[in-house]
């Protein structure tokens, strides 16, 4: 079956980017345009067909190839498909090539473009970049958004207070007058978001772009997603696939979504602990196709459609964690999709074990996930997943985490009352007082020198942490030497102690594991978990019927207005 149609070659596409106003007849929409390199396709040069598919309809798709000759190829459940041989111009795509869930071309062309014929003009965009005492990052990150095409304005909210008397952003600031700084005390990712939807919400017509201050998003991905969203027959909020900063080729996180039962993020493909895509080709990306919805997109590059907090509101008051699922599920009932394109990319430096489990960030993290399940009304499965993960941090010696989980948790059962909204501004230091209450229980109390740089065997781990429980504190004899990054359940499981190394082998943290540490965090965990059982029906009520008085703007502008320092909406 024919694969293509050979045109006359076409005129330039229409600039995207310029919002061209919609007219009585069909128009040239770009979908995507690179620059070919290597005989094996990298990422950002594959058209994800299927994934477009459901937004194009019925929309007719072409391809113009600039300078030689090139050759189209498909791939389709691990299949590739060398589908024509194509000169220089426009080509329609057909048959064969529109059943493909990829599509690239290799050969002489040095680029190509894809579009197709629908009249969607596109908004521009307001970035919204919250940022903490990272003045670099930060002045980077707008001078990249302020100088893309597409993009109106960068509202950055600066929650340390560092950005107005800095001088290389203020000369930033007087080269882009579409940079608008604001500047209020540390209320965490949801507090900066927040204000930058209100900031936003004077240019009602433009779509909503997220962004970490160390996320990096080129300009094409950014004109890819707002193009998809344009297409969607309902509306529509698009994110970008995670790449690792550290190592570029590495997929992180494609389509995620919360699963019900446990309530806890997982990724919607096959893929569940990310893949590094050097050499590999689109044949090989069969698993990256979602296998179940996303619910949610997280915002280190999140675009929302112009009028989407009108209708679905601000963010919930956590501090951090959860308020991107949250928000996403929100959406989801409210009736809009979620879409993560690939194609598109974001680099941002990876969030390792262990910043995410001895931090402060562990205590925020449980807390958030127990209210939000509690809110949406969740089953006790939420529960019994909690308790399996606490077991794991007991046997396995990871005692810090279990306590940060256990201050969590009873921050959760206070009721939401006594913390949501209302802790912003200490969030951070609650946190640091466990952490610093944790680590003292588990402080070394002796020298420890490492005996093993590999974990025990299953069986002897797990019957060691075991014994561990029932016989009195002794002198430790097996210490396992790891690098940060790998600290798991599995790698500590079974040791005395464990060394958590750094990447140039200095020893970042120091973890003794007693026994009379472990069966107290033992006790304390079956206890609160208990409790949460026999009150569960009545948490979900309360966190139910809280949750959305503080999502409003009027509730988000009493915290803005109490906290020291901040200026009201609308300060520059």
């Amino acid at each position: 079956m024919q694969a293509v149609r050979t045109g006359t070659a076409a005129p330039s596409a229409p600039r995207a980017e310029d919002g061209q106003a919609p007219g009585a007849h069909r128009t040239e929409l770009l979908l995507q345009s690179s620059r070919l390199g290597p005989a094996v396709p990298v990422w950002d040069q594959v058209l994800p067909l299927a994934t477009w598919r459901p937004v194009l309809r019925d929309s007719p798709v072409h391809l113009v190839l600039e300078g030689g000759r090139g050759v189209l190829w498909g791939a389709r459940a691990g299949r590739t498909v060398r589908l024509a041989e194509l000169p220089a111009g426009r080509h329609a795509l057909e048959g064969d090539a529109l059943a493909q869930d990829w599509l690239w071309l290799t050969g002489a062309a040095h680029a190509v473009r894809w579009s197709t014929e629908r009249d969607a003009p596109l908004p521009p965009v307001t970035v919204v970049m919250p940022t903490y005492r990272r003045e670099a990052d930060a002045t980077a990150q707008a001078r990249r958004f302020a100088r893309m095409r597409p993009v109106r304005g960068v509202v950055v909210v600066d929650q340390g207070g560092t950005l107005a008397g800095n001088a290389a952003f203020t000369r930033l600031r007087a080269e882009h007058e579409g940079i608008r700084l604001v500047t209020q005390e540390n209320l965490g990712g949801s507090g900066g978001y927040a204000r930058g939807m209100l900031e936003a919400a004077e240019d009602p017509r433009a779509a909503v772009l997220f962004s970490d201050d160390d996320a990096i998003l080129g300009e094409e991905s950014l004109r890819r997603m707002l193009t998809y969203q344009a297409l969607a027959a309902r509306p529509t909020i698009v994110g970008s696939p995670l790449f690792s900063s550290a190592e570029p080729t590495r997929l992180v996180a494609l389509a995620e979504a919360v699963r019900p039962g446990s309530f806890q993020w997982r990724s919607a493909t096959r893929v569940q602990d990310g893949i590094d895509l050097a050499g590999t080709t689109p044949a090989d990306w069969d698993d990256l196709m979602p296998r179940r919805d996303a619910n949610y997109t997280g915002w280190w590059a999140s675009l929302f459609p112009p009028h989407a907090f009108t209708d679905l509101g601000l963010p919930a008051p956590l501090f951090l964690k959860w308020d991107d699922a949250e928000y996403g599920l929100r959406a989801t009932r409210r009736g809009y999709d979620h879409a993560v394109l690939p194609g598109t990319s974001v680099h941002h430096p990876p969030w390792t074990p262990f910043r995410t489990q001895t931090t402060w960030t562990a205590r925020v993290l449980h807390r958030n996930r127990l209210a939000i399940a509690a809110a949406y009304g969740a089953g006790r499965g939420v529960l019994v997943s909690s308790l399996a993960h606490q077991l794991k941090h007991v046997l396995a010696g990871h005692l810090l985490t279990a306590e940060l989980w256990e201050e969590g948790i009873d921050a959760f059962r206070a009721g939401p009352e006594d913390w949501l909204g209302r802790d912003l501004a200490r969030a951070r230091s609650d946190g640091a007082r466990a952490v610093a209450a944790g680590r003292a229980a588990t402080a070394p109390t002796v020298e420890l020198t490492a005996t093993r740089r590999r974990p025990l065997p299953l069986p002897r781990a797990l019957a060691r942490a075991a014994a561990r429980l029932l016989r009195p504190d002794t002198a430790p004899r097996i210490v396992v030497a790891l690098p940060a990054d790998s600290l798991h359940w599995r790698t500590t499981l079974g040791a005395d102690a464990y060394l958590l190394t750094g990447a140039d082998g200095e020893t970042l943290s120091a973890v003794e594991v007693r026994g009379s540490v472990a069966r107290h965090a033992l006790a304390r965990t079956l206890r609160s978990h208990l409790s949460m059982a026999v009150r569960w029906s009545s948490l979900r009520r309360s966190y139910r019927r809280a949750l959305p008085r503080h999502t409003t703007t009027e509730s988000w502008q009493k915290v803005f207005a109490s906290s020291p320092g901040a200026r009201p909406t609308g300060g520059a």
